[in-house]
């Protein structure tokens, strides 16, 4: 039989073989041969004061245990289907629920970020167009509750801050800045600084690499201490990078008998030089890690010593003389603003010299802490604000060694001070 070789027939099987190839296409990408068109992709981001978080969406558990300061990779979710829910990891109460609406084919990152029993979240469009050749494209993120309003400048390393422009100034916490657009490069300085102070430094990172081309999100997040701020860098559609700061805050309270002088330095950092006490010291921004402390008390040299700083943390250290012989105490601080807004927080240190009494302390004779040790200081209280009497005591004392009239206003952090003697000096500071 004779084979048909006209142009029609030829047309037909072109046509049959062009059916056969796409039906195997559909086949390939419903056994996971490549992206599903029809769905967004998410990924997510722990930037929150919770150690591991769950998230559930449409009731399935699709991200587990995203620990903190870490992301998950990106997952395909049907955008018509973006009920979700955040819990504890392995918990089954909600901590915060969310509908974000997600585009089919578009990319996002979904952040969760705040302290505990604040959890709050915010979604990230990734679909920015890639910067020009030679360039890179960064925004910031400010998720960090009790930071406060933040500049961030990317600048050379010996650049000094005073003539630079802020990439992005006064960023407000929970909110997404935009892109700007800076020269590409492996070796970029970026500082972060309390917004309008320049001096009041919160991270500064060296070695920062922006390629050319790239998309960043920088996300600024918490510490222990409440003050200084941690970086993690988003790759849009790429790979997360945890930039935690390197630095810790110590302050240096002069607490022995009044007159005598006190001297601090931290390596080759002084903190304190010849101060008479009682005196405080503002906080000092120190390289944490291993450090050489060298304090002079009065005309005695106390022994060297090695302490460990840990990056993000703030420090007292309070040089006294309870027994009458100069010591020195480090005091671990939590500078975290109240949680509500319309509370102050108080907590009271005792450095009272040559008295092995415990102190306590009292707002408008309710009593907000008691049994402070010399040489320590208290956790922080939060109490309402308001115009109120506050009063300090000895233990088995009848008459307070302190009382005044205060004004504490809200969102505000206070310590008292309870420095030297033999008539110790009672020291308000406010450090939020």
């Amino acid at each position: 039989m004779a084979l048909d070789r006209s142009a029609p027939h030829r047309r037909r099987l072109l046509l049959a073989a062009l059916t056969v190839l796409a039906a195997g296409a559909v086949m390939l990408t419903g056994c996971g041969g490549g992206p599903d068109r029809t769905k967004a992709n998410l990924r997510v981001v722990n930037a929150s004061g919770y150690s591991s978080l769950d998230v559930y969406v449409a009731d399935v558990l699709r991200f587990a245990a995203i620990d903190t300061a870490t992301g998950s990779s990106y997952q395909e979710i049907d955008p018509d289907e973006t009920g979700s829910r955040i819990v504890r990891a392995g918990a089954t109460s909600t901590l915060v629920s969310l509908t974000p609406a997600l585009v089919r084919k578009k990319f996002y990152s979904l952040v969760a970020w705040g302290r505990e029993g604040q959890l709050q979240s915010v979604l990230l469009d990734d679909n920015e167009a890639a910067a020009d050749s030679g360039k890179a494209k960064l925004r910031v993120l400010n998720a960090s509750s009790d930071a406060g309003l933040l500049d961030v400048f990317l600048t050379a390393d010996g650049d000094a801050l005073a003539d630079a422009v802020a990439l992005s100034a006064g960023a407000k916490v929970g909110e997404v800045g935009a892109f700007a657009t800076v020269s590409a490069a492996s070796n970029w300085r970026l500082r972060v600084t309390a917004a309008g102070a320049r001096t009041d430094l919160r991270l500064d990172l060296r070695g920062l690499s922006l390629p050319s081309g790239s998309v960043q999100t920088l996300v600024l997040t918490p510490t222990a201490g409440g003050v200084l701020v941690n970086g993690q860098l988003l790759v849009q559609q790429g790979a997360m990078t945890s930039r935690p700061v390197e630095h810790a805050r110590v302050r240096v309270a002069a607490s022995l008998p009044q007159g005598e002088a006190v001297s601090v330095a931290i390596d080759a950092q002084t903190l304190m030089s010849q101060v008479a006490s009682p005196a405080v010291g503002a906080y000092v921004w120190v390289p944490a890690g291993a450090r050489n402390v060298a304090i002079t008390a009065g005309a005695a040299a106390l022994p060297s010593t090695l302490v460990s700083l840990a990056p993000g943390a703030e420090y007292t250290l309070l040089v006294h003389a309870a027994t009458g012989t100069p010591a020195a105490s480090w005091i671990g601080e939590d500078n975290r603003r109240p949680v509500s807004t319309s509370m102050a927080r108080l907590r009271l240190v005792n450095g009272v010299a040559s008295s092995t009494a415990a102190l306590s302390l009292t707002a408008d004779a309710l009593p907000l802490v008691s049994g402070v040790l010399p040489g320590t200081g208290s956790a922080a209280v939060d109490l309402l604000a308001a115009t109120l009497p506050l009063s300090v005591l000895s233990a088995g004392s009848v008459d307070p060694l302190y009382t005044h009239e205060h004004t504490l206003a809200a969102g505000e952090l206070y310590t008292v001070f309870e420095l030297g003697g033999p008539a110790p000096l009672t020291v308000v500071r406010k450090d939020r």
